[in-house]
């Protein structure tokens, strides 16, 4: 009984003959490990994150470069294309403008040489067809009744209004033409 009250009191871990000898290995061991840790792995993991640190700073100022071409391009695509635009654009104007000198000159010439026996006869053949008109709108307005006389003056009247509205209209275009080629 005595040994075991000895037992329960001391721990068989710290007993003083074993004791300094689980703690020599242990401090060898671990002292060991840390040895090799430090003087192999510790290195070659410094140089790897260097060398990552050092890829990601190469890989950063590629962005920036990157980043800074590609905003030059913007800016030289938008002034070549603003530049395209305004060129192409006074171009149009030019050549508007001279096809529109080419067609009005060339259209009066035409008119003048070689349709002004075709106008003639146009504008005789409307004086025939309205003298033929009146003289037969004489004849039988006699034997006409009023209303129907009257109906018959006031066509002829909107015919003839219209056809002044519409002579007014093409001069009114032919003068803003000649306007915009000045």
């Amino acid at each position: 009984m005595k040994d075991f009250k000895k037992l329960r009191f001391t721990m068989p871990q710290l007993d003083k003959v074993t004791f300094l000898s689980q703690f020599f290995w242990l401090c060898f061991f671990y002292l060991g490990f840390y040895y090799v840790i430090l003087k192999f792995y510790l290195p070659k993991i410094s140089r790897i994150l260097s060398l990552r640190q050092k890829k990601m700073g190469f890989s950063n100022q590629g962005m920036i470069s990157l980043q800074q071409e590609n905003h030059q391009v913007r800016e030289d695509y938008q002034e070549l294309l603003s530049k395209a635009l305004t060129l192409s654009k006074t171009l149009f104007n030019n050549f508007f403008s001279q096809t529109t000198n080419w067609l009005s000159t060339n259209a009066t010439t035409i008119n003048k040489t070689q349709y002004q026996k075709v106008n003639t006869s146009f504008v005789q053949s409307l004086g025939e067809t309205s003298l033929s008109q009146n003289v037969l709108f004489y004849h039988a307005g006699k034997n006409l009744p009023e209303k129907l006389t009257f109906k018959i003056l006031q066509d002829n009247l909107q015919t003839f209004k219209k056809q002044q509205a519409s002579k007014k209209s093409q001069n009114l275009s032919q003068e803003t033409l000649k306007k915009t080629k000045k």
